[in-house]
C-alpha cells in the first residue's frame, strides 16, 4: 500500500530516479580518474627523484675518490719528507753519539730512539690525516727531545779551578765538634760560618779561620736541618718547628711549631718561606713567626715519593729542590705556579742542598756524585768540581752548601775529618 502511494506521487517513481544516479557515477568516475592521474604523476616524480639522487650519490662519490686520491697522495709525499728527516735524524744522532761517547754521558739517548721509532713504527697507516698527523706531532716530538739533548751537552776544556782556602772540623759529639751536619749558613758581617747538627741538635757556630766560637743549645732546637741569616736574627729550621735567635746574644726570641715537616728555609727580607717536605707546600711566615699563609706548589712534575729537599728564593722566584721527580731543580712563582724546570736529573744525581749566589747562579752540593756543581739559573752547567774522597778538597757525603756576599763557597760533609771547607771567590 506504501508503494502504491509513492508511485501516486507525481515524479516519485523508480524512472525519476535514474537521471541522479548517473550523474554521481559519472563524478565518481571523473573522480577516479582524477586519483589515477595524481598517481601517475606522483609516480613519475618519484622516478625523477630517484634519477636525480642516483646522479647526485655518484657525482659526491667521484668528489670523494678525488679527495681520497689527493689524500693519499699527499700522505705519500709527506712520509717521503718523514723518511728524510728521520735519515736526517739518525745522522744527527750519529753525530751526537760520538760528542757523548768522547764526554762518557748519554743523557736523553732512550729518548731520542723511543720517539724515532715510534714514528717507523706508524708509517704503515691506512687513514691519512689522522695517522699522518699523529707521526707529524710524534717527529716534532723527536726534534724537540734532540734539541733538548742538544741543550744538555757540556763540552769542558778544563774544569774551572776553585781553590780550597781551608778546612777544618772534626766529627764527634763534643762542644766542639760535628757529628750530623745539614745547613750552613755565613754570616758576612761577623764572618761567622753556622752549621746545623741534627743529631746533637746544636747549632755549631766557627769563624772562617777554623776557630771555634759557640754553639746555639735550646729545647726547642730539635732535629735542625737548615739556617737563614736575616738582619740581626738567626732563624733554625728544625724538623717541624722555626726558632729565631738573636744574631748578637744568641738569646732566642721565639719559636713557631707548626707541627709538620719542614726541610728548607728562605726569605724575601719581608717574610719567612719554609718547605713543607711531604705537602709540597710552602708556609709564609713573618719575621716574628706569626703565619700568614701556605701555598702549594703546582708542579707537573711529581711522582708518590716526591719531597722537598731544599727552597731559595731570588727575585721574586723560588728555586726548590725535589726528590724523585725528572727535574730535581724547578723554578716557581711567590703564587706556586711552575715557572720553568731548570735542571733535568741527567745533570744531578741527588741534590742534597744548594744555594744562590750574587748572580742567581745555582750551586748544588750533589751528594750523589760527590761534586759542587753551578748551574746558571735558566739551567746551564757552568762547571763543577770535586771528587769522592775524605782528603781536603774531596767530599765523602755533601750535606750542605752556602755562599757569600763574596762569593766564597762552604761546604759541609760527613766524613772524620775537614768536615767543613771553604773554597776561594769564582
Amino acid at each position: 500500500m506504501a508503494t502504491a502511494l509513492i508511485n501516486e506521487i507525481p515524479g516519485s517513481g523508480p524512472d525519476s530516479l535514474m537521471p541522479v544516479s548517473n550523474k554521481l557515477q559519472d563524478r565518481m568516475n571523473i573522480l577516479r580518474d582524477m586519483i589515477d592521474s595524481k598517481k601517475t604523476l606522483v609516480r613519475n616524480v618519484g622516478e625523477e627523484m630517484k634519477q636525480l639522487i642516483e646522479q647526485k650519490t655518484e657525482q659526491i662519490l667521484r668528489e670523494l675518490e678525488a679527495i681520497w686520491d689527493e689524500a693519499n697522495q699527499r700522505m705519500n709525499q709527506k712520509k717521503d719528507e718523514i723518511h728524510k728527516r728521520i735519515e736526517e735524524l739518525n745522522k744527527h744522532k750519529a753525530e751526537m753519539g760520538k760528542i757523548f761517547k768522547d764526554l762518557n754521558e748519554i743523557p736523553c739517548f732512550d729518548q731520542i730512539n723511543e720517539s724515532i721509532e715510534s714514528v717507523k713504527r706508524g708509517m704503515n697507516i691506512d687513514i691519512p690525516y689522522v695517522k699522518l698527523k699523529w707521526n707529524v706531532n710524534e717527529l716534532r716530538k723527536s726534534i724537540n727531545t734532540l734539541c733538548t739533548c742538544e741543550q744538555r751537552i757540556v763540552k769542558f776544556g778544563e774544569d774551572i779551578h776553585i781553590p780550597l782556602k781551608s778546612s777544618f772540623g772534626d766529627r764527634g759529639k763534643l762542644n766542639e765538634q760535628i757529628y750530623d751536619p745539614r745547613g750552613v749558613a755565613i754570616d758576612s758581617i761577623h764572618d761567622r760560618i753556622y752549621v746545623a747538627d741534627r743529631v746533637s741538635d746544636r747549632v755549631q757556630i766557627f769563624s772562617r779561620n777554623g776557630e771555634w766560637i759557640q754553639f746555639l743549645e735550646d729545647e726547642d732546637i730539635v732535629h735542625p736541618e737548615k739556617i737563614l741569616i736575616l738582619s740581626e736574627s738567626i732563624f733554625v729550621q728544625c724538623s717541624v718547628r722555626i726558632c729565631k735567635f738573636n744574631k748578637s746574644t744568641f738569646e732566642k726570641e721565639s719559636y713557631k711549631y707548626l707541627g709538620y715537616s719542614l726541610l728548607g728555609i728562605s726569605t724575601d727580607n719581608t717574610y719567612i718561606f719554609v718547605g713543607e717536605w711531604v705537602n709540597i707546600q710552602l708556609t709564609v711566615l713573618t719575621p716574628q713567626l706569626i703565619e700568614e699563609r701556605r701555598t702549594t706548589l703546582n708542579t707537573q712534575f711529581e711522582g708518590e715519593d716526591t719531597l722537598i729537599r731544599d727552597m731559595s728564593l731570588a727575585r721574586d722566584v723560588f728555586y726548590i729542590a725535589l726528590t724523585d721527580t725528572d727535574y730535581p731543580l724547578q723554578a716557581f712563582s711567590k703564587q706556586g705556579t711552575l715557572i720553568r724546570c731548570v735542571v733535568h736529573k741527567d745533570l744531578l744525581d741527588y741534590c742534597w742542598s744548594f744555594c744562590l749566589d750574587q748572580q742567581h747562579n745555582i750551586l748544588v752540593a750533589d751528594t750523589g756524585t760527590s761534586e759542587v756543581k753551578i748551574f746558571s739559573n735558566e739551567g746551564k752547567l757552568i762547571t763543577k768540581f770535586g771528587k769522592e774522597g775524605s782528603a781536603p778538597g774531596e767530599f765523602l757525603l755533601l750535606r750542605g752548601i752556602a755562599v757569600d756576599d763574596l762569593c766564597s763557597i762552604v761546604t759541609v760533609d760527613r766524613k772524620e775529618h775537614n768536615m767543613i771547607q771553604l773554597f776561594s771567590p769564582l
